[in-house]
Order: structure tokens, then C-alpha cells, then sequence
């Protein structure tokens, strides 16, 4: 099969750089906002990852990319809540995440 190299995605993301366990996202009328939580990695070479998640905020001034941005995470964060490997990683902030999903309504 022939890659046709004028498809470019929207958006790439590494699945490697954060373990994401949390996203929701907000707008108001000239801004949109994603926030994230994820475990962040330990160091620059190898799988090791911060055991505790860090929250982060991604402002956007165009809501279709935040859209983009959320769906992408939101996708992320349902495949790393099926995979046995960071089981460990939700158990040890299933309150972070609670928190996170109750400050996001």
C-alpha cells in the first residue's frame, strides 16, 4: 500500500512521554481549556514513571483543537485504564483522579 505523505493528522501525541489517567476540558467565550492529570516520566531514557500524577492546563484560543486535543487524551486515558502494566499507577491516585473528575464539573 502506497502512504500518502499530503495526509497529515491533526494532532500526534506520544504515548511514552506521560502515563495520562485523567482529562476534561471547559470553555468560555474566547478560550478552551483541557486539563489534564498524567504521571509524568522519571527520567529521559527508559519506562520508569513518577508513581503520583501532576495536573496540567492546555489553553487553547481555537475550541476545534481543543476538541482535537481532549478526544485524543480521552482515548489515551481509556486505553491506559485497560492496560495490567499501569493498573498500579491509577490504584496509587484513584483520589488524585476523584478529585480531579469532582473539580471538573
Amino acid at each position: 500500500m502506497k502512504e500518502n505523505k499530503n495526509i497529515k493528522p491533526n494532532l500526534t501525541l506520544s504515548m511514552d512521554d506521560k502515563i495520562y489517567l485523567a482529562v476534561s476540558k471547559e470553555s468560555t467565550e474566547k478560550l478552551a481549556f483541557v486539563y489534564t492529570l498524567a504521571c509524568l516520566k522519571a527520567n529521559k531514557t527508559g519506562n520508569t514513571y513518577n508513581l503520583f500524577a501532576t495536573r496540567e492546563i492546555h489553553t487553547f484560543k481555537d475550541k476545534d483543537k481543543a476538541d482535537i486535543y481532549h478526544d485524543t487524551i480521552e482515548k489515551i486515558v481509556e486505553k491506559n485504564s485497560n492496560d495490567k502494566l499501569k493498573e498500579a499507577l491509577f490504584s496509587a491516585n484513584e483520589e488524585l483522579i476523584a478529585k480531579f473528575y469532582e473539580n471538573s464539573r
